[in-house]
């Protein structure tokens, strides 16, 4: 069976190849539905500490993700609230909208306080739980008579006869004191709840967001509604502001920039290749041929990297747009050559074109095995986009445009620019090769001091910023709310709710530790409020004991006391025991609204995993100090995980560089043996030092620079690694006094310059950072190309 090789297809037969693998590739990205995604968190990858809870941490973070506030501030309260109720009666409607909240029911405190009399034996705080289990009876009857003639007592009294401990209110006061709830500077006014900060006062509104609204910004989402009516408000209410928070809104508006950067970065990008394309080649019909195999290109890539990932992230794209400079390579040599009056053009560049062709796509290829899945999605997109470019050019355009049966001339630069590429040319034709040999020993002995300065690291925090409005509006809530989260958190596992509960509360003993010890102030664990069945068994039966004797009488103690506080009748305080009243609350049973609250703020639930259905929540130390350290207090704790995303993630990214920069060196080692096997050594290493150097002057910029070598300024040099050979391999096929293969390759990277240089132009920091580092080693690479060429 003969191998199969593309330059010897015959025209048919190259026409169906190409149009098959187009089908196949665009059919199978229209078989599925197509989503977009713009939640930055989404596409990091997950941390050593947290992947196998990974899972949890995502459904935590989603859940999170869809809580958003508003905060509607005025210096006249009423004119605050009214704007606020217009708000919400003008969105309370919306089906993207799960839930509104703004009015607080002055009942729910009642219901709240109902909940905990109900379970008054079974829920109660640390501090009476301890009290209770060292029978302590006398501190509880001393905090119940501050309660029952205090001066400023709120306590309900009129169950004296059910409850003289008042157990109920002290389970009740707990809640209000640990919970999140009660925390900050927010009062209930007028059924709203409201605070002042600078004169003015402001009135809160959450929401949650239905689980199908997506964070990318579109024609009538959710968000836009928001900001319209947020708007128009403030324009009928002079002097109202507002604040937004949320990490909806932030994704909402990075999506929005991603939007427009897409627009005008392709837009820009594309039509400065095209007006230099005109120029060169005095003709539309280049020009309209390459655009056209980029359109296909993009939406070829678009549709398989749907297929692979079934959802896209926004910055997937504007990654993808330098598919761009790199896919109009292939044009470009294909049309200079034809231009110049090359016959059978295909069988001219071909070795060179596939040579290029292959050693890109083992660059993209090598990042495929990286554990970082918008580095993945973008590779993928790059390799099938370079693959339909590379198939279009050489058995599309060789079909259409080839003069195939007319003999071959000799080449002319008649109706080509030359003067450019002939003064360009000049610059290295005075170089002999012991000069060349020096230049390229000065040069990478430059690179030596900026490379051992060299600080490989990644920093999430550095690499996005809020717009100055978002930064006010987050710094204005967090100090109303007070609430004090950390970027420390903790995930508790277990096989069951109860096994959850019980090492929270194991957890949330190390926390009371840490508090004692200034290292936070306080935290939030749902098995504080709702401790696990077992932890209320032992609670009931503590409280029975130090009550009731064996034979259900009340203790001499309990009766004198119920003298003093004029209790007669105690027959309901020893019915109260009874086994059907002292059942063990549960997360199924119906919680009042405020517990429901902190359910939703903390409690994960179940998620099936590999080992079977586990279940987890989430623990959340408040105000932590510089010395906590979360890992130090999850210590020896099995299924207890602490949580640091962003630290977790940048020490990920920071290992994956690494990582990344060895797959590419083990996919060059292959390339330069596949370039000995082509060639031999001297010239396989002649070809390959124009992007190995390149490579090192980026990173040695960044060394001189004192910049830190980040993720993306390595996926750059990756890129430069992949792309910048392609120069090196037409100038050593064409050799340095042939002006077409000059003028190919000066075309060729000017539009990879324009292409990737227009992302520094993002506002998004790490694209930025990409495309620097991808500008900086092209434009190396093109310095150093002519160097490799043949004399």
């Amino acid at each position: 069976m003969k191998r199969l090789n593309l330059n010897s297809l015959n025209v048919k037969t190259g026409v169906l190849l190409w149009f098959v693998v187009h089908a196949v590739l665009i059919a199978l990205g229209v078989s599925v539905p197509w989503k977009m995604n713009s939640d930055l968190y989404s596409i990091l990858p997950d941390s050593n500490e947290t992947k196998n809870v990974s899972a949890a941490e995502k459904t935590l973070s989603a859940r999170t993700m869809r809580n958003i506030s508003v905060l509607v501030g005025h210096e006249n309260f009423d004119v605050a609230r009214a704007a606020a109720v217009a708000l919400d009666s003008l969105l309370k409607e919306n089906n993207s909208l799960e839930e509104t909240r703004l009015f607080v029911d002055e009942n729910s405190l009642n219901e709240t306080r109902e909940f905990f009399y109900k379970n008054r034996y079974s829920i109660q705080g640390a501090p009476v739980r301890e009290a209770i289990a060292a029978g302590d009876l006398e501190s509880l009857k001393n905090n119940a008579l501050q309660k029952i003639y205090g001066s400023f007592s709120m306590s309900d009294l009129n169950r004296l006869d059910e409850d003289p401990l008042l157990l109920g209110e002290a389970s009740f006061d707990y809640f209000a004191n640990h919970s999140p709830l009660s925390s900050g500077s927010f009062e209930l006014r007028d059924g709203v709840l409201a605070a002042t900060d600078s004169g003015i006062t402001y009135v809160m509104w959450n929401a949650v967001l239905s689980e199908n609204v997506s964070a990318m910004a579109s024609n009538g989402h959710v968000l836009e509604r928001l900001n319209g009516v947020l708007d128009s408000l403030k324009q009928a209410n002079t002097g109202l502001v507002y604040a937004k928070s949320g990490a909806m809104f932030h994704s909402y508006e990075s999506s929005n920039k991603a939007k427009s950067e897409i627009a005008w970065i392709s837009g820009v990008s594309i039509s400065l290749i095209l007006l230099l394309l005109l120029f060169v080649y005095r003709s539309p019909l280049p020009v309209v041929a390459t655009v056209s195999t980029i359109a296909l290109s993009a939406f070829t890539a678009l549709s398989f990297t749907w297929f692979v990932f079934e959802n896209i992230h926004v910055f997937t794209f504007v990654f993808g747009t330098t598919v761009i400079g790199v896919s109009i390579d292939y044009a470009v040599h294909f049309f200079t050559s034809l231009k110049s009056g090359v016959r059978n053009v295909r069988s001219v560049i071909f070795k060179g074109l596939l040579l290029g062709f292959l050693t890109t796509e083992l660059s993209y290829m090598a990042l495929t095995f990286t554990e970082f899945p918008l580095l993945r999605q973008m590779a993928v997109f790059s390799m099938v986009g370079l693959l339909s470019s590379f198939l279009s050019i050489t058995l599309l355009f060789h079909a259409v445009f080839d003069k195939r049966n007319q003999p071959e001339k000799k080449a002319s630069a008649t109706n080509l620019p030359m003067s450019i590429p002939e003064r360009f040319l000049k610059l290295y034709s005075v170089l002999p090769p012991k000069g060349v040999r020096l230049v390229l020993i000065v040069f990478a002995l430059a690179l030596i001091p900026g490379l051992g300065m060299l600080h490989v690291h990644t920093d999430l925090e550095s690499l996005y910023s809020m717009s100055a409005e978002s930064k006010a509006a987050e710094s204005l809530a967090a100090r109303l709310n007070n609430l004090g989260v950390s970027s420390n958190y903790f995930i508790v596992e277990g096989s069951s709710e109860q096994e959850v509960l019980e090492r929270e509360a194991l957890l949330s003993a190390r926390l009371g530790q840490a508090e004692q010890d200034t290292l936070l102030q306080s935290h939030l664990a749902l098995s504080n409020f709702i401790p696990s069945a077992k932890i209320q068994q032992v609670t009931s039966a503590s409280i029975k004991r130090l009550i009731l004797d064996s034979a259900n009488v009340l203790h001499p103690s309990v009766q004198s006391y119920l003298k003093e506080i004029g209790v007669q009748n105690d027959s309901l305080l020893v019915a109260g025991f009874s086994s059907e009243k002292m059942l063990p609350a549960s997360l199924s049973d119906k919680l009042p609204s405020t517990l429901r609250l902190i359910l939703q703020m903390l409690w994960i639930g179940p998620i099936q995993t590999d080992s079977g259905t586990q279940f987890y929540s989430a623990v959340l130390p408040l105000h932590v100090s510089a010395q906590f350290d979360a890992q130090t207090v999850a210590h020896d704790m099995p299924h207890v995980y602490a949580v640091n995303k962003i630290k977790n993630v940048n020490a990920s990214l920071t290992k994956i560089s690494r990582m990344s920069l060895a797959l590419v060196a083990i996919a060059y080692l292959v390339v330069f043996l596949v370039l000995v096997a082509v060639y031999k050594l001297s010239v396989a290493l002649k070809i390959i030092r124009t992007p190995v150097l390149s490579s090192l002057f980026v990173a040695a910029f960044f060394g001189y620079a004192g910049v830190d070598f980040n993720f993306f300024a390595i996926v750059g040099v990756i890129l430069t690694l992949g792309i910048g050979i392609d120069y090196a391999l037409f100038f050593w096929e064409g050799g340095r006094n042939n002006l077409v293969t000059v003028l190919a390759v000066m075309l060729s990277a000017m539009t990879t310059l324009i292409s990737f240089g227009s992302l520094v132009c993002s506002a998004f920091v790490p694209v930025s950072t990409f495309g620097f580092a991808v500008l900086l080693g092209i434009a190396c690479c093109f310095l150093l190309s002519p160097l490799s060429a043949k004399h």
